[in-house]
């Protein structure tokens, strides 16, 4: 018996056929919708996807701790090489996205979560055995891109399962992954570190935290991508015996295989070059998390037991070195509660605030045009949070800047406490900007969501990349102040972005081969 589907004639491009049924939702309460299930459904399946979020970045900061013990295991005298490990784990994040979340929107999302965090599971292992600094850079990097799986695809993910309206708190929750999971990796880092004695074991540690998410996920994380679980629904009618050719609506199916993967998998790299709004938003979010990296590489020497590379440190012992992220993470926390809090509610304000002006402006005899405010300027209603958030970023680099290095309350009157609330305010900034972009760039382009969000990720592990492997050499020649000085002025000049985005957003989202055509 054929499965009851709402089925209507149209015309569908890479099928035999004059005609072709174009399967689509049993109206808009379907329950098989993700967008309709149960509210236990979706955060269960929120909260698994947040998890991946936050191991993944928790291991890449989680051997910057152990730079020196790593050091010393392999006898490396340099300043650069220590970083190798999570610099290449951070460009993992940034190759994986390239293939992976583009797959998801040909393969569906569960696949890939659930392939991509058992390669990672077993690369932390490969870590955790490496015989020499040469194999642990390499199983780094291949971590990295395995386990960019959950920061890269996710924010698609909550997409899928929450309108715009609803979304803000879900996607809060999420993101503190991607930048409070790298605090939470400094502080365990240091302790676990002290404990076991050996570097090798913050590896065994993540390989069995993974392990563990893996397994639940293959039991509860369900597939969410629409046009993907559209084509399980057509799959289904084409056995059920309707003799005709069936494609699902929404689906980018034309050409073989082959082609479909080549296609899928430079989707993110035209994105970041041919739409304004992707490589501006690219391009924000790179400066941003790079400096974020850069902190998490460098807060050791601050707080080392012994000042290296004849920068100042403020003596802390070598096991409680790894709470200098407490600032980053205390941080990310109070920007996950704020964003939390106030994204959906930013939200519905100024979309309440569009309908009225339109309806004071058009009379009570002429209604507004409601499909206009609905499509045309919703996404950039994300933009003024995301505009007090960029306020908040330079605030925190020019704290910290001013105080960093200035050892010993007795000699400066300038407490160790305070470089660090300086890296709290600054993450705290960068939390909201980055749940803003992740919000706005899905609001844009939701049957490309991920697509669009890999874009991001590319461009902000890149440049973490680089930031994470120069950030010694730039304070040992630059000093901690100047050097965040530098930083500074840097995000001082993008700072305005939010504001140019929320007047100019719209037009820019027309310009390129995914706009969003707004009637």
């Amino acid at each position: 018996m054929a499965p009851n589907l709402d089925v209507q004639n149209g015309s569908t491009t890479g099928v035999s056929g004059d005609e072709a049924l174009v399967v689509t939702w049993d109206g808009p309460d379907d329950v098989q919708h993700p967008r309709n299930w149960t509210p236990v459904r979706k955060w269960r399946n929120v909260l698994l996807i947040s998890i991946q979020a936050t191991l993944s970045p928790m291991a890449s900061v989680i051997l910057a701790v152990a730079g020196q013990a790593v050091a010393d295991d392999f006898g490396l005298t340099d300043e650069y090489t220590p970083t190798l490990p999570t610099a290449l784990f951070v460009l993992g994040f940034g190759l994986g996205p390239l293939y992976l979340a583009p797959l998801s929107e040909l393969y569906g999302r569960r696949v890939v979560y659930l392939s991509c965090f058992a390669m990672f599971t077993v690369f932390n292992i490969c870590c955790a055995v490496s015989p020499n600094i040469a194999a642990l850079t390499v199983f780094r990097l291949f971590a990295g891109m395995a386990g960019s799986a959950g920061p890269s695809i996710g924010g698609g993910t909550i997409g899928d399962m929450f309108s715009p309206e609803r979304r803000g708190r879900a996607q809060a929750l999420y993101s503190f992954g991607p930048t409070g999971g790298s605090a939470i990796g400094g502080v365990v880092g240091g302790f676990i570190l002290r404990g076991m004695g050996s570097w090798r074991w913050l590896a065994w540690i993540m390989a069995i935290a993974s392990g563990v998410t893996s397994l639940v996920s293959v039991f509860f994380l369900h597939e969410t991508y629409a046009p993907f679980l559209l084509r399980k629904k057509a799959a289904a009618l084409s056995k059920s015996g309707v003799p005709c050719t069936v494609q699902a609506a929404g689906s980018d199916r034309a050409g073989s295989d082959l082609t479909i993967v080549l296609r899928t998998m430079t989707r993110a790299g035209m994105m970041l070059f041919t739409s304004p709004v992707c490589t501006a938003m690219s391009l924000y979010m790179a400066v941003i998390y790079g400096i974020l990296y850069l902190h998490m590489v460098t807060l050791p020497l601050l707080f080392s037991a012994e000042p290296l590379y004849g920068l100042p440190s403020y003596h802390w012992p070598e096991a409680l070195t790894g709470l200098s992220y407490l600032g980053v993470g205390l941080g990310s926390v109070a920007g996950t509660l704020l964003s939390a809090a106030l994204v959906n509610r930013t939200y519905a304000f100024m979309k309440a605030r569009a309908r009225t002006s339109s309806r004071d402006a058009a009379g009570e005899a002429q209604p507004y045009n409601t499909k206009n405010i609905d499509d045309d300027k919703t996404p950039e209603y994300r933009m003024p949070f995301m505009q007090l958030g960029a306020l908040i970023v330079p605030a925190g680099l020019l704290i910290f800047a001013l105080t960093a290095g200035k050892v010993g309350k007795e000699d400066t009157g300038v407490h160790w406490i305070v470089p660090l609330i300086g890296a709290a305010v600054f993450s705290t900034g960068m939390l909201m900007t980055y749940i803003s972009v992740t919000t706005y760039m899905v609001d844009s382009f939701e049957t490309y969501a991920a697509s669009a969000l890999a874009a991001v990720t590319v461009s902000r592990s890149v440049l973490g990349c680089i930031f994470a492997f120069v950030g010694n050499g730039l304070y040992r020649r630059l000093g901690y102040e100047w050097g965040t000085l530098l930083l500074f002025f840097l995000c001082v000049v993008i700072t305005p972005l939010p504001t140019v985005f929320y007047y100019w957003g719209p037009r820019l989202r027309r310009v390129g081969p995914f706009a969003n055509k707004v009637e």
